[in-house]
């Protein structure tokens, strides 16, 4: 029988239910500590899973019986906890997203890798089976030369969703608006099954909320592999759409809404019409689009098995830093080409760092 798996958890908000969930979903998961600046939110979190408070994460991460940590504090504050909990030799499991900069992300990133530790990136959308089937389908060429990857990620929350905390829909604290905390987890998906961006050119704007931050944003990207996107993201569109995304190809077809492929169409040739196919996945996830604790544990489940395997046998993580950072270059792209009206390429920002 294996020994158990001690968490630290730095951050007892609402997604670190999640991350609790799952780690007591697994067979060896234990939850040893919680750290957090409310010292009443933390202990009701203790009292729920049986843990201790530690009311400095700083001595939570120098435990001896804890192996790794689970970061769900405010994204402005990931990279510090992140750092500092590799630094105490902890593997570190971050929410989205991993950071508000590449400068944090690629520090957090080479941190984990000098001491050897596993970095992993909560992006739960990549354990969906759809997904996978559509990465699986475009690697075998069964869309022909790809001509658009679209991705629509059209979200409601209310004024009061931005005034229950001070750091929400700050530029410093939280990273950015629709693209940052919403739109992350799409872009990911859409990068994971289409591939990396070229270029990109956004607009961006504030049209609902009294916030620092965008609540909508639109771009045109251009693919590495020579296709076209369309992206969107807003917290502005009431009630909220969720994720959909639009694949097509010279040869083949393919519609994604949340995690249930609607459209599937192939043909053998360019000049044959695609026919439609009746696809055996639907999909079982809820959707965020109307709420921020609308969607199911599963994910986290497989990704925190997933980490707890990679330590012991070097299994490879779902998502790693360097996977996490590919999303968080495509928000900082979009946000430099706004703010300069020009088009942007990606490999230019990481050459800054």
């Amino acid at each position: 029988m294996q020994e158990s798996f001690r968490f630290g958890i730095i951050g007892a908000g609402v997604i670190s239910e999640y991350h609790a969930r799952a780690i007591e979903a697994h067979p060896d998961g234990k939850i040893a500590a919680v750290s957090d600046l409310d010292r009443t939110r933390a202990e009701k979190f203790a009292a729920a899973h049986r843990c201790e408070v530690v009311d400095d994460w700083h001595d939570m991460v120098k435990r001896p019986d804890i192996e790794a940590v689970c970061v769900c504090s405010p994204t402005g504050l990931h990279a510090e906890h992140s750092i500092g909990a590799l630094r105490a030799g902890k593997h570190v499991m971050v929410e989205k997203s991993m950071a508000i900069n590449l400068r944090e992300a690629t520090d957090m990133i080479k941190t984990a890798r000098d001491r050897g530790l596993q970095l992993g990136v909560i992006f739960q959308k990549r354990t969906e089976e759809a997904p996978n089937r559509i990465k699986k389908a475009i690697a075998d060429g069964r869309f022909g030369k790809l001509v658009f990857g679209d991705a629509s990620i059209k979200y409601w929350r209310n004024q009061a969703y931005y005034d229950s905390a001070d750091w929400r829909g700050t530029w410093a604290h939280e990273g950015g608006g629709s693209t940052m905390t919403q739109g992350t987890h799409g872009m990911d998906l859409l990068l994971y099954m289409m591939g990396d961006v070229e270029t990109i050119y956004a607009k961006m704007d504030t049209v609902a909320h009294v916030i620092e931050v965008e609540d909508v944003a639109v771009a045109v990207l251009t693919y590495k592999n020579g296709a076209y996107g369309r992206l969107q993201t807003a917290t502005a569109c009431n009630p909220g759409q969720g994720n959909v995304f639009e694949i097509n190809g010279t040869h083949g077809s393919a519609v994604l809404v949340e995690d249930t492929i609607t459209s599937w169409a192939f043909s053998d040739s360019k000049e044959i019409k695609a026919e439609e196919t009746i696809f055996d996945v639907k999909g079982k996830a809820g959707t965020a689009a109307s709420s921020p604790t609308m969607f199911p544990v599963e994910g986290h489940i497989i990704q925190f098995a997933n980490l707890i395997s990679a330590v012991r046998t070097g299994e490879e993580l779902i998502c790693s830093g360097e996977e996490g950072r590919r999303s968080l270059t495509l928000i900082m792209a979009l946000y430099e080409s706004a703010r300069r009206k020009e088009e942007v390429y990606l490999d230019e920002l990481l050459t800054r760092i």
